[in-house]
């Protein structure tokens, strides 16, 4: 029984990480230094699997009417991961755009439903992060 310790250890560290992950605002600005919470709301979720890739589109609410876009393709080979993706915030006339990363994406299938997907993602300028997004598992509905 060798191999059961390491699956226990995994499976702890996979639990105590989901329970810290539902204390994180949904949408962080990185100032001064740090990360601050800011109030965002999801007003849509919407992607499509094409086996082996998941395109999708995350809208986001902020303060003000302060419109935030995500696009990203994550690739499930098999583990999700993050192959793509930019962001577009929207303030009035002024309009920011960037690159998408993630270091850690969650996949559920959709067997027998739509699939959903959450995880950690950084929008980031050429230079600098600009917003974190901890998304928990969200279903995705079939519009982009």
């Amino acid at each position: 029984m060798p191999t059961t310790r390491p699956r226990r250890t995994t499976l702890l560290l996979f639990v105590v990480l989901l329970a810290c992950a539902a204390d994180r605002p949904l949408v962080e600005v990185f100032e001064q230094g740090d990360w601050q919470p800011v109030p965002f709301r999801i007003t849509s979720m919407g992607g499509q699997y094409a086996a082996p890739r998941v395109g999708f589109v995350l809208r986001l609410e902020g303060p003000s009417g302060r419109r935030l876009t995500v696009e990203g393709t994550v690739e499930i080979d098999p583990r999700p991961t993050l192959v793509g993706g930019r962001w577009f915030d929207e303030d009035g006339s002024t309009v920011r755009s960037g690159i998408l990363s993630s270091a850690a994406v969650d996949y559920f299938g959709g067997q027998g439903g739509r699939p959903s997907l959450g995880g950690q993602f950084t929008l980031s300028t050429d230079d600098a992060a600009i917003y974190r997004i901890n998304l928990p598992r969200t279903t995705l509905t079939a519009e982009r």
